[in-house]
């Protein structure tokens, strides 16, 4: 099994993918083009040639003996999806933004409704916290963290890089230049955990 970008994910055999349900899926037939830097710009379609499952919010799924758990969290896309794997390592993509100080609701500049986007990471939390759990968070940019304060720190806020750049200046990398985000750099541990 496999995360990618896209909210999606693979089996092992690369040959059915998950997708968050008939939202999400809107983007991958293109029916819908994804709208970035405040609607001005519409990125190329992305396509996924694999047989696809849609997923819903709150199912749960199993694949090859890994139990994951689908929570929709729109606004960055309208179907985004967060995955919840083993009850332990939350996926999170593009619904938070680490900063040296906290996660923050992802770039407000990308999302497709950003007070959808704040509100969806505030419910989010509050799924978590209603069952008790204290995932390690692992985002699609910033990297992870298990600390669940850090990672919820300014839910209510936007991470907006042309007011305030929320990044961390002494973080092992910039998350903003993913140029030396290479394979061999985060399997020799190059990518450590943040706000811990």
């Amino acid at each position: 099994m496999w995360v990618q970008w896209r909210p999606t994910v693979r089996d092992y055999s690369g040959t059915q993918s998950y997708t968050s349900g008939e939202i999400e899926n809107r983007y991958l037939t293109g029916e819908v083009r994804r709208r970035v830097i405040y609607h001005l710009y519409k990125l190329p379609q992305v396509t996924i040639n694999n047989e696809k499952v849609l997923l819903h919010d709150g199912e749960v799924i199993d694949i090859d003996g890994i139990r994951i758990e689908c929570f929709l969290v729109p606004g960055h896309t309208w179907g985004h999806m967060v995955y919840l794997v083993d009850g332990k390592y939350l996926f999170t993509g593009d619904t938070i933004w680490f900063g040296a100080d906290g996660g923050y609701s992802f770039i407000s500049g990308l999302a497709e409704d950003n007070r959808l986007a704040v509100k969806s990471l505030a419910a989010l939390e509050e799924k978590l916290r209603a069952r008790g759990l204290r995932p390690y968070f692992i985002t699609g940019h910033t990297g992870w963290t298990d600390n669940m304060e850090f990672a919820f720190a300014h839910k209510n806020e936007l991470c907006s890089p042309f007011r305030k750049r929320v990044h961390d200046p002494n973080a092992l990398y910039d998350a903003y230049d993913e140029s030396d985000d290479t394979e061999k750099k985060a399997k020799s541990g190059y990518l450590k955990g943040v706000g811990r």
